[in-house]
């Protein structure tokens, strides 16, 4: 072998031994921005799915409030004309009104157990 194809040999092995090395760095590279991004579009899926489950509880308690109204306007309902025709405003209310009244105030907290008076709902019953 001459000198020349020596200096040849070894110059090309050189250049194969860099471009291997370089494909290996890039694949390594490759694989560690592809970690990045998966993290990245993880995380985003994570907000995305909180987000949605918080706009469902919203959405949820916001049919409840709707509901507790309509039970409780449904009850008031029922007075208004009564209150309207009513001509002994400051007499003393006769037992039977007076437990209509207790049993509209009692379905009234049933619907809504959060409001001012009602009476706080004990553990286990």
């Amino acid at each position: 072998m001459t000198i020349r194809a020596l200096v040849t040999a070894v110059a090309a092995g050189a250049l194969a031994a860099s471009a291997l090395s370089l494909y290996v760095a890039g694949r390594r590279d490759g694989g560690q921005i592809h970690a990045a991004e998966i993290a990245v579009l993880t995380r985003e899926r994570d907000v995305a799915r909180l987000e949605a489950d918080g706009e469902r509880a919203s959405g949820q308690r916001l049919a409840e409030a709707l509901a507790r109204g309509v039970q409780g306007q449904a009850v008031v309902s029922a007075f208004i004309p009564q209150a309207l025709n009513t001509e002994d405003g400051h007499e003393t209310l006769a037992a039977e009104r007076a437990a209509r009244l207790h049993d509209a105030d009692r379905r009234l907290c049933q619907a809504a157990p959060d409001l001012t008076g009602c009476p706080t709902p004990r553990p286990g019953g």
